[in-house]
């Protein structure tokens, strides 16, 4: 009997996978990704199920599906989440249809920053220092964020995406400001101040069965994320060979351990960032997400063996499955950059396969964006082109990468609108 998967996202690399490895499909997606994404209906045509509700936040439309699934007797085995905004309805739908995960408090503290790092510092993992905030309490805020944590502050939304609405504060006056013009519309949001954590960043990404590690990796920022200014220089990440990081590998392993214990995360793929100065065995974690990795980071994993998205679905059909590296573990330094215009417009010009391949070191190309595409503005997570490419060592993983930034940038050119 094969695998019944209930996708709440609009993904055809992911649906396409899943059925090439047996599952049953049913698929959810919401009006934003009808509207944004390209929806291929003759896809839509070869599923069995197929919902398009307004909002995943709409729990009266959740119910419903729940209502009709349960009506006809498809029940799935796993109901999977694959973006940020589907956490809720995704837990929801699961408790509905008696799926074990993803929890509603697993949603709540994978999604809500304050509820994960109270959560993850109760299990006595260091956190970065942080105060919450509310738009209805400017005053209060601001002099808490003031006394406890001083200025600079990084300042984010309480359920945000990554570093989008993220940004410097470096004055009490600078936060106020900040906190009435978010609660301009007369609502309620949730925000929170983190105090800057020295050192470099780094992202871990794994696959859980039933508690069990099946595959982690971790991967070194280029920059810290938040200190690009652009989305095409210093932007990509590196993969740490087991063997140059053993101790690395051995402190993550067990910090994850007790921040998924927190967090009640048992299955599925988790996406978690730390930071940890240079020559220093601390590790102080900053957040996680229970998805997997955007920019070229499970792309990356396909130069070991499976691309990471592959070998996540692979341990949601087939739990037995063992870990996804082509010979166990990475021996030497894979990763990924994101080329980019430094203009917004459209694209009309862009790096050639010919000019690419000139590096003969570069492994993949991944084009996100186009000749003909509207590129929107150049912050960190606006992705264009990623190299996937390799190197024998740290320091010469980012010579390599300042290489093709000053080679290949160049080759892209916008064009804006005329008013």
């Amino acid at each position: 009997m094969s695998t019944k998967i209930l996708v709440c996202r609009w993904d055809p690399y992911i649906l396409s996978a899943l059925r090439a490895e047996g599952a049953e499909v049913a698929l959810l997606f919401d009006t934003f990704e009808a509207a944004h994404f390209h929806v291929d209906e003759e896809v839509l045509k070869t599923l069995p199920y197929v919902f398009r509700i307004n909002s995943f936040d709409d729990m009266d439309e959740l119910g419903q599906v729940a209502t009709e699934l349960k009506g006809d007797g498809w029940i799935p085995d796993r109901v999977v989440s694959l973006s940020e905004f589907s956490q809720y309805g995704a837990g929801y739908l699961a408790q509905l249809l008696g799926c074990p995960q993803p929890t509603l408090e697993m949603a709540l503290r994978t999604r809500d920053k304050r509820a994960m790092k109270q959560a993850v510092r109760a299990a006595g993992v260091a956190v970065t220092d942080f105060v919450p905030l509310r738009t209805s309490e400017v005053a209060r805020g601001v002099r808490r964020t003031a006394d406890e944590l001083g200025f600079p502050v990084v300042v984010k939304p309480a359920a945000g995406l990554g570093t989008l609405g993220t940004s410097w504060v470096h004055s009490e006056e600078a936060l106020s400001t900040l906190l009435q013009e978010a609660g301009g519309d007369n609502t309620e949001h949730f925000l929170l101040a983190e105090k800057p954590v020295r050192g470099d960043e780094f992202h871990v990404d794994a696959i859980w069965v039933d508690g069990v590690c099946k595959a982690l990796g971790i991967m070194r920022y280029l920059r810290p994320r938040l200190a690009i200014e652009t989305a095409g220089v210093g932007n990509g990440s590196v993969l740490l060979p087991h063997e140059e990081w053993a101790e690395l590998y051995a402190d993550v392993e067990d910090m994850h351990r007790r921040v998924n214990g927190a967090l009640g995360i048992r299955d599925g793929i988790t996406h978690l960032e730390f930071f940890k100065e240079p020559g220093e065995r601390r590790i102080v974690f900053s957040e996680i997400a229970s998805r997997f990795a955007g920019g070229g980071i499970t792309q990356t994993w396909r130069a070991l063996g499976d691309d990471l998205r592959i070998a996540w679905i692979k341990s949601v059909v087939d739990p037995g499955r063992a870990a996804p590296y082509a010979d166990g573990e990475p021996s030497r330094y894979v990763g990924w950059i994101n080329l980019a215009p430094s203009e917004e417009g459209k694209i009309v010009a862009e790096p050639s396969q010919a000019d690419i391949d000139a590096f003969d070191y570069v492994l993949e190309t991944v084009r996100q964006h186009g000749v003909g595409d509207e590129y929107g503005e150049p912050h960190p997570s606006a992705w264009c082109l990623f190299l996937i490419y390799g190197a024998d060592s740290l320091e010469q993983f980012e010579e390599r990468g300042q290489e093709l930034e000053k080679a290949l940038n160049g080759g892209f050119r916008t064009e804006r609108a005329a008013a």
